[in-house]
């Protein structure tokens, strides 16, 4: 595993701005973004959108990245860099 980049990414959460750290590693056969908030790790992301891992444990607050809505500004945002 090679870690590639590390980038902060603001998603709009209703009304809010909320900060993520996005950390793409390349497996070889498969580019990842681990998306975390505040050193707390959220969730793995592909390359092409699919949802790898969840961290259903996150604190409460944190779940909120996993509403569809916020999903889909974090698809966007990595088939940007691509």
């Amino acid at each position: 595993m090679e870690n590639l980049k590390t980038q902060s990414v603001k998603i709009q959460n209703g009304n809010a701005s909320e900060e993520y750290l996005l950390k793409e590693k390349d497996h070889g056969d498969l580019v990842v973004y681990d998306i975390s908030k505040k050193d707390q790790y959220l969730m793995t992301i592909a390359k092409d959108g699919s949802i790898l891992f969840m961290n259903f444990d996150a604190p409460g607050p944190e779940k909120e990245i996993f509403k569809l809505s916020v999903l889909n500004q974090f698809v966007e945002k990595i088939k940007s860099l691509s």
